[in-house]
């Protein structure tokens, strides 16, 4: 069930929702703008986790208790009590429970009760925050229950700590050490001392667990694994979590052990209203400034989520011309302007900011009254993550979710109960990424020999491709794999774990470092002649050569932007797995996916109007290996070669949309490429697999159910936005039917298709 307390909903009452009771002045004021519609409303109570033993019934030092005391606090929520039984005893532990209820002190209380029961043995416990900002954001609350235990001061170690703080935590290791994957990653493989100090360590907590999906968490269980190598005895793994739907099987998957699962069931601390509306008489941009305009003139702290850089920067762009002051914070910026940001939005100096996900996690931005989300996120624990950021402190909140003209909208807009009623989706993560598994074996046999006995079956695969390359070398005599010269060059160029692609440096004409972009999403966005937008500063592109891209600023009023026209081409697709779903077949497995950019479209910035096309004077490319699914649709023998085209270009469109909603992914985690001949790719966008279409492979049917209703109840001729066109489309929405893929899917769901023909192989132009 969902969190959502749907008490106070709008009913439906002749065909119509019928508003709750508790309507409020804020959403009152709202309904009366006749430029947006309210769609649907619910009102979500507090709610606390349940009640626990009283402090005198916990095994644990007074020490520790009489600093709860002096909080106020008598006794301890029921999961904190089990989680501190289960890590007592050794057992790696999930922590499942709401945003702010509690779950930091459900692990460190048992950490810093073993401190006190074994002082003076080094580092105890390695503290894991996804980010370097969290981690110290999180510094001075874990040193306010620490500090009641001699010595037991938590210090940080990240890539800002200073040569003198790293020797004084070399000579005097702290028994806490507040760390994050990345530093973990490059300290291991460079120095002895790290190594030296982290082989006691008894606990491994990882904090914020539901980021690690993905390219980053397949990174940080090679980083877990590297760890565990130089510990003298096995670690107590802790993950900590607000909304993972498979916790027992991801921490398995990341941990490579067994876990135990404490979970409560908790909502907010405050009452906040949930609102989704859509913009009947302006654009989407303009109903977020207008919105915000609203909450600044009501005094409410509001943050803005988007699910893209250029989004937030159209945000900022726009807000400018309604006279809102509006802060962008996104990956790209330069750290010391992401900090500056946090700092105003905490202090109060900034009372609006735009941000894409990186604002997801904990860091203290301070109160916060409004969340306002531009697009539906990719799944609903990302909705209650992004959303979780207000109504902290025991005021009223609001969450308004603003629909767009895009198939994910349209579908719940017409089922809105779907949406609320959901719950958190699995995490995904792919371990067998061969580009991750090259890096992070390396990175391995730096820190130390590796023996082969260490070694999976797809390891050892890996690991001799890496050694007729160079960049390992295999002592026969000691049966281990070391590090060569050339695998550390190789380390130099691949030292982030936050993706796999080719990392892009952007430079204005002066030579000024601008900012950062990865590929193969670089490609899409600084072709020559690109509209790049960046902290509210409008560029275009001049030169494109990766790994770098020089960019030339444009005046504030330039008005207009671009999208890529591209193609795709799989190659050498490789099954591991298959299954029959209504008689089709459907592959996953592994492939080469080369895409190239060949022009570009020019849009009005204010209304989304389609200028002009434009054509390059030559292709830019990019491949990369990854993992997907191959769907095999039979042919329609009444059909011209066009018309399937359509159907199964239209049908692709509309699976990605509709696996957005099944597994939880955003548009840009995945590709798509169809045939004329009904084979169907869709793969994972990072270089390597990320775990999405995996997950997808093991949910098609919902995706299928789901692809076909948001296809059917549109009532569009033959296509547009809130049905099977998408932005990412590098065909320019072109050679698409709505009418032919509700055949396709409608026939597929029936399991007709069987009777029609199946071509061997792809055939035809690849659409995307």
């Amino acid at each position: 069930m969902s969190s959502l307390c749907l008490l106070a909903v709008f009913h439906r009452f002749n065909g119509m929702f019928r508003r709750p009771p508790e309507y409020d002045d804020f959403i009152t004021k709202l309904e009366e703008d006749e430029h947006h519609r309210i769609v649907y409303v619910t009102l979500e109570d507090p709610k606390l986790p349940e009640p626990g033993p009283s402090l005198d019934d916990i095994e644990l030092d007074e020490a520790l208790k009489e600093a709860l005391r002096k909080r106020g606090i008598e006794r301890l929520y029921k999961f904190q009590a089990k989680a501190i039984e289960y890590i007592r005893s050794g057992e790696s532990t999930v922590i499942v429970a709401g945003t702010g209820m509690g779950k930091t002190e459900a692990f460190l209380l048992p950490i810093l009760d073993d401190v006190i029961e074994n002082p003076f043995e080094g580092v105890r416990a390695l503290l894991v925050y996804p980010t370097k900002a969290l981690a110290r954001d999180q510094l001075a609350r874990i040193n306010a229950l620490a500090s009641v235990v001699f010595g037991a001061r938590a210090l940080v170690f990240d890539g800002d700590t200073s040569e003198r703080d790293r020797m004084r935590i070399y000579s005097m290791p702290p028994p806490i050490l507040v760390t994050n994957p990345d530093m973990i990653h490059h300290a291991l493989m460079h120095s002895e001392a790290f190594r030296e100090i982290v082989s006691k360590v008894r606990y491994v907590v990882l904090d914020d667990m539901h980021v690690y999906s993905g390219v980053f968490g397949t990174h940080v269980s090679y980083v877990l694994r590297r760890i565990r190598r130089f510990l003298k005895d096995d670690p107590v793994y802790i993950g900590s979590t607000a909304t993972i739907g498979n916790p027992e099987e991801f921490a398995e998957a990341m941990f490579g052990k067994r876990v135990e699962v404490v979970k409560a069931e908790a909502g907010r601390l405050s009452p906040t209203y949930h609102v989704m509306v859509r913009p009947v008489a302006r654009s989407k941009l303009d109903e977020v400034v207008c919105l915000l305009k609203k909450c600044m003139e009501r005094g409410l702290k509001t943050l803005v989520f988007a699910d893209s850089h250029r989004m937030v920067e159209l945000i900022r762009k726009a807000g400018l011309r309604w006279g809102v002051d509006v802060h962008v914070h996104r990956a790209g910026l330069l750290p010391e302007e992401r900090r500056a940001i946090e700092d105003g939005l905490r202090t109060g100096k900034i009372r609006a900011v735009a941000a894409t996900p990186t604002l997801e996690l904990g860091i203290d931005i301070g109160d916060l009254d409004c969340v306002i989300l531009t697009n539906i996120p990719p799944t609903y624990s990302k909705y209650v993550q992004r959303t979780g950021r207000c109504g902290r402190r025991g005021r009223r909140a609001y969450v308004i979710l603003i629909l767009g003209n895009d198939p994910i909208s349209q579908y719940y807009e017409n089922f809105p109960e779907d949406f609320y009623s959901r719950s958190f989706e699995p995490i995904a993560v792919e371990l067998e990424n061969e580009e991750i598994a090259r890096t992070q074996l390396v990175a391995m046999a730096r820190d130390n020999p590796i023996r082969l006995s260490e070694l999976s079956e797809f390891e050892h695969q890996v690991a001799m491709s890496l050694v007729s390359e160079g960049y390992l070398k295999y002592v026969k005599t000691r049966g281990y794999l070391k590090c060569t010269s050339k695998g550390l060059r190789y380390l130099r160029k691949r030292s982030s774990l936050r993706g796999v692609g080719e990392i892009v440096r952007i430079y204005d004409v002066r030579g000024r470092l601008v900012g950062y972009r990865e590929m193969p999403m670089a490609l899409k966005e600084l072709f020559p002649g690109a509209i790049y937008l960046h902290s509210g500063s409008v560029y275009i592109s001049v030169k494109f050569s990766p790994p770098r891209a020089v960019v030339r600023r444009l005046p504030p009023s330039f008005n207009l932007i671009t999208s890529p026209l591209y193609y795709s081409e799989p190659s050498d697709f490789r099954a591991e797995l298959s299954r029959s779903v209504h008689g089709v077949e459907i592959e996953y497995g592994s492939l080469n996916v080369r895409e190239s950019v060949y022009g570009y479209v020019v849009k009005d910035f204010s209304s989304g109007a389609v200028l002009r096309e434009s054509l390059l004077d030559r292709e830019y490319n990019y491949e990369f290996k990854t993992k997907g699914l191959l769907i095999h649709f039979p042919v329609n023998p009444e059909w011209r070669l066009m018309e399937n085209a359509e159907a199964f270009h239209a049908v692709e469109h509309a699976l990605i949309s509709a696996t957005q909603t099944v597994v939880g992914a955003s548009p840009t985690d995945m590709g798509g490429i169809s045939f004329p001949t009904g084979h169907v790719f869709i793969y994972d966008s990072f270089p390597g697999g990320s775990g999405i279409t995996k997950l997808l492979f093991s949910r098609i049917e919902e995706a299928i159910k789901r692809a076909y209703r948001i296809v059917s109840t549109c009532s569009c001729a033959d296509g547009c936005p809130r049905c099977i066109y998408s932005p990412y489309c590098g065909n320019n929405n072109k050679i698409l039917s709505r009418r032919r893929a509700i055949r396709v899917l409608r026939k597929l769901l029936r399991g007709e298709l069987r009777e029609l023909v199946l071509p061997v192989k792809p055939e035809g132009r690849p659409l995307v």
